[in-house]
């Protein structure tokens, strides 16, 4: 008879690869599908698709292992007592211990697929052996050079310019983070870390990276408008890199999945600045730790709230401690007030912090969402949990800035497709692709899901469907107007996975594919050379990040969904500057407030902070 694995799969309750590698397991083991040790296997590498970098066995001990409808005539499997479990595993050929190498390793009550323990070690040792501050500090100079750069910033209420503390922070460690909500000042805050740094050594070598083209864009943009800002010497100015690209260009990213910089071959830097860390999963962290010397400035910027990478990992999340209070040890508020960035009283203090809380400066004051702003309000509501109030504030209308859609049962409230047909009416009426461009990113439509009534693919085909019975587009599946959003690297090309661009005519009549690139340059592909890419009218919330829109209407299902959570939410609501409209249920809405990314890892622990 098959192994429930087996009719699970033929079920299509779980992926192929996941029995598949189960199987391979079992073998490897000289154990039956049935057994404990081949549901381990198939249960880690389930969890690792969703996201996650390991099982706690505790969690799923006399719990199903699979979140799946029970059918009757194929059983779920069920986790052993924890203690027969752990010597179930133990005593298996393939699964080792911390440091083997097998295709599972047992951490304690944590089970790694073996390269992703051996991936969470390294980073958790490559952040550690960056704790501490740099040598040779001249700390007069910063001192001076902070009291300069923020001389116009106010105090915010608790009487700390926060901006000020986290440029302190970066500029005194080899690793830092400055993480904070949209229009907190990270960039702008950033560029003066960087003239703080130069002030120190004007030879440092530095690099601008984030983990998809369009966030490097952006940060190239942002560093080149924040310089004229900054109150600094004009040579140092001149030696702030102003370029970014991507975290996969600047590794040297070529064929099958490996970097040109590693562990053998470093790179050349003194400091790297990522923009956007909330995105990069844990492999491609423990690859850009690889790559760089031992002595190099690392400075990551992100928003700690955001939704977390597509793939496997939350590293910021684990990095800054899932959202708990930032507490700093004596020595470092010591060290702040004596460069002038606060009063060591105002910063906070308790017993015996994780030593990475020292490297996180966090910035609490929006410049942009002020608090009598409805999207502010909204995004700290949502941020909390408080889901209730959260729909409170966005159903009854009281601000100008937000808006609420009731869903339909399994069906899309059609004023959705009007939201959309109306704002995209108007870059397909521009004549200039330059300008087609600037506005067709102003406005977007974001869902949670990929499929059904409420996924970006029918969304896609409804609003193109009725653009076409309205005679604004024409033709086939390329078209005038298309917009379009890469999906995989082309880096021949200098596309990247997330850019989004407009198929447009020439003057010659010739359908191209038009992007715009750092200080709105322009440039186009044949619709032939262009990647592989989907239809952008609507695109996922996590598609999103990195990005900003002047407006943003937020799609939810009618019925709650795993990927539903308050991340999600926040990351929507926040990639509007000026208006926000959310099509959904009010349960579903609630519900998902209340709900945080959980994604099992050991990052957090290895650093520090409380399983």
């Amino acid at each position: 008879m098959s192994s429930r694995l087996y009719r699970l799969m033929e079920a299509s309750q779980i992926s192929p690869l996941v029995y598949y590698f189960a199987r391979f397991i079992a073998r490897g083991c000289d154990v039956d599908e049935d057994s404990t040790v081949a549901n381990s296997a198939a249960l880690i590498c389930a969890r690792n698709q969703h996201g996650d970098v390991c099982v706690d066995l505790a969690s799923f001990s006399g719990q199903a292992l699979f979140d799946i409808p029970e059918n009757p005539s194929v059983p779920v499997p069920s986790g052993p007592l924890l203690d027969e479990w752990q010597a179930e595993l133990g005593a298996a050929a393939w699964v080792g211990g911390p440091g083997e190498v097998k295709p599972l390793i047992l951490d304690g009550t944590r089970l790694y697929l073996g390269r992703y323990w051996g991936y969470e070690h390294f980073v958790a040792e490559a952040l550690v052996t960056r704790m501490e501050e740099v040598p040779n500090l001249d700390a007069p100079l910063l001192a001076d050079g902070l009291q300069r750069l923020f001389a116009q910033e106010m105090q915010e209420d608790d009487g700390v310019n926060w901006q000020k503390v986290a440029a302190a922070i970066a500029a005194s460690r080899r690793f830092a983070i400055i993480s904070g909500g949209p229009g907190t000042g990270k960039t702008t805050t950033v560029v003066k870390v960087l003239a703080l740094l130069l002030e120190q050594d004007p030879f440092l070598h530095i690099a601008l990276a984030a983990p998809t083209g369009k966030a490097a864009a952006r940060l190239t943009e942002a560093v080149k408008g924040g310089k004229s800002r900054v109150n600094a010497a004009q040579a140092v100015l001149e030696r702030i890199p102003e370029e970014a690209c991507t975290i996969h260009r600047l590794l040297g990213a070529g064929y099958q999945s490996q970097f040109r910089h590693n562990r053998h071959n470093p790179l050349v830097l003194d400091c790297v600045v990522i923009d956007e860390a909330s995105m990069i999963d844990l492999p491609l962290m423990a690859q850009l730790l690889a790559a760089l010397p031992d002595r190099a400035r690392i400075i990551l910027l992100g928003d700690r709230d955001q939704l977390s990478s597509v793939e496997a990992g939350n590293v910021l999340g684990d990095i800054t401690g899932h959202g708990e209070d930032i507490i700093y040890s004596e020595a470092q508020r010591c060290l702040l007030e004596s460069l002038n960035a606060a009063p060591k009283d105002l910063l906070g203090a308790g017993e015996s912090p994780p030593a990475i809380s020292n490297a996180v400066g966090l910035l609490r004051k929006s410049y942009r969402f002020p608090d009598h702003s409805g999207i502010g309000s909204l995004a700290r509501m949502v941020n909390k949990g408080r889901g209730q109030e959260a729909y409170d504030l966005i159903s009854q209308v009281s601000f100008a800035d937000l808006d609420w859609l009731k869903a339909r049962e399994d069906k899309l409230n059609p004023v959705c497709i009007d939201w959309a047909v109306d704002r995209y009416m108007k870059y397909l009426q521009e004549h200039n692709i330059q300008d087609a461009l600037s506005v067709f990113d102003r406005y977007r439509v974001l869902a949670a899901l990929h499929h059904g009534s409420f996924g970006i693919d029918l969304l896609n085909q409804q609003i193109t469907n009725r653009l076409q019975a309205r005679g604004i587009i024409q033709g086939g599946e390329e078209y005038h107007g298309k917009p379009v959003m890469v999906t995989v690297n082309d880096y021949e090309l200098n596309l990247f996975n997330g850019d989004t661009g407009l198929l447009w005519r020439n003057e010659d009549g010739e359908l191209r594919a038009w992007f715009l690139g750092g200080n709105d340059e322009l440039r186009s592909v044949s619709v032939r050379q262009l990647p592989q890419h989907n239809c952008a009218f609507a695109l996922t919330v996590h598609k999103s990040q990195g990005s900003e829109f002047e407006e943003v209407l937020m799609v939810l299902p009618d019925e709650m969904n795993r990927v539903l959570t308050r991340e999600l939410i926040y990351t929507g609501i926040t990639r509007a500057r000026t208006q926000v409209t959310i099509q959904g249920r009010e349960e579903v809405f609630i519900e998902a407030c209340t709900r945080k990314v959980e994604r099992s890892s050991g990052l957090g622990t290895k650093l520090g902070w409380q399983a």
